[in-house]
């Protein structure tokens, strides 16, 4: 595959508590399996032979020995230096009596006033901009369009490629997991953070790639969010 150089804005969702964990300055990493379908069939039998090191390139290479079979596996969100829009549950807030409304974002319960649109994006005939059939009720990330993130322009810094169980607590912590006091040894002992992330990856993948079975995982990494920097448009 030759190097594609045309930046790339790709819609990524997150759940409450993520988006919670990245708006308090702690999450700056998130484990994905889209794409990864074929080799977590029987993740042990592939090796990681290609992993890229210049810019435009946004696939990696497994092999299989057993099989005999080399695959290109494309980054589904993805590679360095593109960029990320936070997809996330949302409605449109009250309107004004401007005949303009906001937008309200479950996670932290905020309600933005959505200053980037332009006065075409305020004439869109979208069923989103009109209280229609129940249009007040909350609206699933997987259905946020871009213009209605708040995050849209969010750097990817790096991709990689690894096992699941490879996280470290290290990671575990970016990925926005909280060390708790483990209260049946010390209050000055705490419990393992990658325990807890399992839970948490069990929680959404288990049905299907539990952490016991080890699936392999892109690794997205992107900036932690200050506050001081306000919103990303």
């Amino acid at each position: 595959m030759k190097p594609d150089f045309t930046p790339k804005n790709t819609g990524i969702m997150f759940q409450a508590d993520m988006m919670r964990a990245y708006l308090e300055g702690r999450k700056n990493q998130t484990r994905r399996v889209k794409g990864l379908q074929l080799i977590n069939q029987d993740p042990d039998d592939w090796q990681l032979i290609f992993i890229p090191q210049h810019e435009g390139v946004r696939f990696v290479s497994f092999s299989n020995d057993t099989k005999h079979q080399v695959v290109d596996l494309n980054m589904p969100y993805g590679g360095k230096n593109d960029t990320l829009y936070f997809k996330e549950t949302w409605k449109m807030f009250e309107r004004e009596k401007d005949g303009r409304d906001f937008l309200h974002y479950r996670a932290d319960d905020a309600k933005v006033d959505q200053t980037w649109w332009t006065e075409q994006d305020w004439r869109r005939p979208d069923p989103v901009w009109h209280k229609q059939d129940g249009f007040e009720k909350w609206q699933p990330s997987m259905f946020m369009p871009r213009i209605c993130s708040r995050f849209r322009e969010v750097p990817i810094v790096w991709v990689r490629v690894e096992r699941v169980q490879d996280i470290t607590c290290v990671a575990a912590g970016y990925e926005g997991i909280v060390r708790t006091p483990d209260l049946s040894e010390s209050a000055h002992l705490f419990k393992d953070p990658t325990h807890e992330y399992f839970a948490l990856w069990d929680s959404i993948n288990g049905k299907t790639l539990p952490a016991s079975k080890n699936p392999w995982v892109w690794v997205y990494e992107f900036p932690l969010y200050e506050k001081s920097h306000g919103m990303d448009h």
